[in-house]
C-alpha cells in the first residue's frame, strides 16, 4: 500500500525514512498507539479488518478527511512544535526535543499516519486543489520522522 505508484519522490523519500526508523526498531511496537481520540474513524475500522489484509475505506469527503488528519496529527506532536499564530493545522519546524509522544514504531505508530497520508493521495484523484494541502502535511511528516530517526537509537 505505501509503496504503490504516485505520490512523488518527497512520498518515497518519507517511506524510506519510515522503514529505516522501523528496521532499527526491529518492527517492534508499543502495544497501544498514541493519541486515539481525534484519530479519523477510518484507522479504527481498517485495524479492526486486520489492516493490510482488509479493505481500504472510502473517504468519501476528502476535505473532512484531511482536516481530521490534522487534527490528530496537531493533537499527537509534542507541545514545543504548536504554533501560538492561530494556523492550528501547522506545526512548527523548528527546534529540537523530545519526540515521544509521536515517535512510535510498529503496527500502531507512524504507520497509521502514513496510510492516512496515502488514503488521503488517493482519495483526492488528482485534485490538484487539494494537492497542496497533502504535500504540506507529507512535508511535515517527513521533516518529523528524519528528526524522530536522528533521535532513536539504532
Amino acid at each position: 500500500m505505501l509503496v504503490a505508484g504516485g505520490g512523488g519522490d518527497l512520498w518515497a523519500k518519507t517511506v524510506d525514512v519510515w522503514w529505516k526508523y522501523e528496521k532499527a526498531a526491529r518492527f517492534a511496537g508499543p502495544a497501544k498507539g498514541k493519541g486515539t481520540a481525534l484519530r479519523p474513524k477510518e484507522v479504527s475500522g481498517w485495524i479492526a479488518h486486520a489492516r493490510c489484509g482488509g479493505p481500504v475505506p472510502a473517504i468519501v469527503d476528502v476535505y473532512s478527511f484531511a482536516s481530521k488528519w490534522w487534527t490528530w496529527w496537531v493533537e499527537i506532536n509534542p507541545k514545543w512544535r504548536t504554533r501560538t499564530d492561530g494556523v492550528a493545522t501547522r506545526l512548527r519546524k523548528e527546534g529540537e526535543g523530545d519526540w515521544s509522544s509521536v515517535a512510535s514504531t510498529g503496527p500502531n505508530g507512524m504507520l497509521n499516519i502514513l496510510v492516512c497520508l496515502r488514503w488521503w493521495y488517493d482519495a483526492l484523484k488528482g485534485d490538484e486543489g487539494g494537492m497542496e494541502g497533502w504535500k504540506e502535511a507529507l512535508e511535515d511528516v517527513n521533516w518529523a520522522l528524519e528528526r524522530i530517526s536522528k533521535s532513536s537509537p539504532s
